[in-house]
């Protein structure tokens, strides 16, 4: 006998339905979100025998739940996890009763494994969900620079404006070096020919000695203002990028190495470096929880949405829903993908030719990217440009 256990996370405690194979209920309870709760749940579970006849539905709710399905991955259990969008329509098939309810839902999900093809998640688990952690705070890093960045910005421009636009606009190795060890414009006038020697070590040549004595000209005549409290802020601002890059440096390392972990082969694509072929992997999750390229693209949040009504038939905007980082990923990589890929860059040129807006093109090239994505995960190939003519 198989048996369907359908359980409803929550941040402190969890519901939990044990039924037959056949819909037949055998107990429904509540255990706590702790060692304690996670106990009581293996004592439920033991007494219907082997872990294989088991299958186990968690609806996904974030963090929530990673405790408790390492628990049961440790014990010997698998578990399917379902999109609350998905156990919510079927729940409204079964019954035109809109009660809603932590137990009902408990009770929907045991219903649920029985109409789906259960999947052994459990030998992916700590791989996606370790590398998903990490490429979401590195996400969270790189917007928090960004941030950071424009914060900087907006001081120079109040104490030495014509700073960055001397650097085209970049905050590089060398300009951050000239902004920290000399953090008014008054100090850059006065830099000396050793000066120069350091500065054009750092940027390996790039630094001249006529942009060295162009630099100090601008400090010299800068309408920008002299302020104690602004090279302060620019010290402070400095050290927090730095910081924020050493942290995105051991970021990279732990998630290069996580990905090497997997069986994913999105780094054979080219152009695709290592990072976003682990974020992709990571924000997709287990590619059998798709069963088809559309619904991996819904996932993107790139799906046109269809307006019907009458004789009218037309598309809209995108549905952005699922994974906004998938999205940003897929869409930075479009734009690489132009130059690495003949058969994108025919696409997108394809595109313009029928006078879509670049935009509107690379959005095109995004969905055409994730049905590529989707034959070499499914299948577990490398890529090859002659799988997409």
């Amino acid at each position: 006998m198989l048996y369907h256990i359908g359980i409803d996370i929550s941040k402190f405690k969890h519901n939990c339905f044990i039924a037959t194979d056949s819909n037949v209920k055998i107990k429904d309870f509540i255990f706590t979100n702790d060692k304690a709760g996670f106990n009581l749940l293996l004592e439920e579970l033991k007494p219907l025998g082997n872990p294989t006849k088991i299958k186990v539905g968690i609806e996904s709710t974030g963090h929530y739940g990673t405790n408790l399905k390492h628990f049961l991955t440790n014990e010997g259990y698998t578990f399917m996890e379902f999109n609350p969008y998905l156990t919510s329509q079927f729940s409204k098939a079964l019954s035109l009763n809109n009660a809603k309810t932590d137990k009902i839902d408990a009770e929907v999900i045991s219903k649920y494994l029985g109409l789906v093809d259960y999947d052994n998640l459990h030998t992916q688990f700590y791989h996606v969900n370790d590398l998903k952690d990490l490429v979401r705070l590195r996400n969270n890093y790189i917007e928090e620079r960004s941030r950071e960045l424009v914060h900087l910005t907006n001081v120079l421009d109040k104490m030495f404006p014509e700073f960055k636009p001397f650097f085209n606009n970049m905050f590089g190795n060398t300009a951050l070096f000239i902004l920290k060890t000399f953090t008014s414009k008054d100090k850059i006038t006065k830099l000396t020919k050793k000066h120069f020697e350091k500065l054009n070590s750092i940027s390996k040549g790039k630094f001249t000695y006529a942009k060295f004595n162009q630099l100090k000209h601008l400090a010299e005549t800068s309408i920008g203002i002299d302020s104690i409290q602004l090279e302060l802020i620019i010290k402070l601002s400095i050290k927090h990028l730095n910081d924020l890059n050493s942290l995105l440096d051991d970021l990279d390392q732990h998630i290069e190495f996580l990905y090497k972990q997997t069986d994913s082969k999105l780094s054979t694509i080219p152009g695709l470096g290592i990072i976003s072929a682990a974020t992709i992997y990571a924000e997709i999750g287990n590619i059998k929880n798709f069963s088809s390229p559309e619904k991996l693209i819904s996932h993107a949040g790139l799906k046109m949405r269809i307006i019907q009504s009458g004789t009218m038939n037309r598309t809209g905007k995108l549905v952005k829903r699922g994974s906004s980082l998938l999205r940003k990923t897929i869409w930075n990589y479009a734009f690489l993908s132009l130059r690495f890929l003949p058969i994108i860059n025919d696409y997108y040129h394809k595109k313009k030719l029928e006078n879509k807006h670049h935009k509107v093109a690379l959005t095109h090239v995004c969905r055409k990217l994730l049905r590529m994505i989707y034959h070499i995960e499914f299948n577990k190939v490398s890529y090859d440009s002659n799988h997409f003519k």
